[in-house]
């Protein structure tokens, strides 16, 4: 790695000169939503924590899901912030650790759920993990912009080409189905 790609990922957090993303989405009315489902997720945490603090592996469960919950929500943040700019290799890091989390939030959940199943519903249990785990990681490395647009060629709805606000006003009743 040159020193032009080390510099640049340093400097992912940097914002536009125009106007600074943290101003924009402030303006917004319903900027208090993420601040009200913090506080939904740590009331739930603080009450499920307190109920288990018996037990410690349930303690354990659930410490685990809320720091890997609020991880995932400071990396949305994060993207969230990102300038338009910003280079590939940060958002390309910021997809890793997301996928990182989304699997451990994922196996987290197959494992303390898979304990109270008999063996027979666990291999469908981590059957399921196992696929949700690589459809992730098929969209977020995978998957490329030039596939969906392939895709919504073929599609008569999102076709952009009618005169008309609404396209579907041209369209059969066969042809919607």
């Amino acid at each position: 790695m040159d020193s032009k790609q080390s510099n640049a990922c340093a400097n992912c957090n940097e914002q536009p000169e125009s106007e600074p993303v943290s101003q924009q989405h402030n303006n917004s009315r319903f900027a208090f939503f993420p601040i009200i489902a913090f506080l939904y997720l740590s009331y739930n945490f603080g009450l499920a924590a307190y109920r288990s603090r018996s037990n410690p592996w349930d303690l354990a469960f659930i410490i685990s899901c809320y720091v890997e919950l609020i991880l995932l929500f400071l990396c949305l943040k994060k993207h969230e912030n990102l300038a338009a700019d910003a280079p590939t290799e940060c958002r390309y890091r910021l997809k890793v650790v997301v996928w990182i989390l989304c699997t451990l939030l994922t196996f987290t959940f197959a494992w303390r759920i898979s304990q109270i199943m008999p063996w027979y519903l666990n291999v469908i249990i981590w059957a399921m993990s196992a696929s949700v785990i690589l459809v992730e990681f098929y969209f977020f490395f995978l998957f490329r912009g030039d596939d969906a647009q392939l895709a919504n060629k073929y599609s008569k709805l999102d076709s952009h080409d009618d005169t008309e606000e609404n396209g579907l006003c041209k369209l059969s009743p066969e042809e919607k189905v």
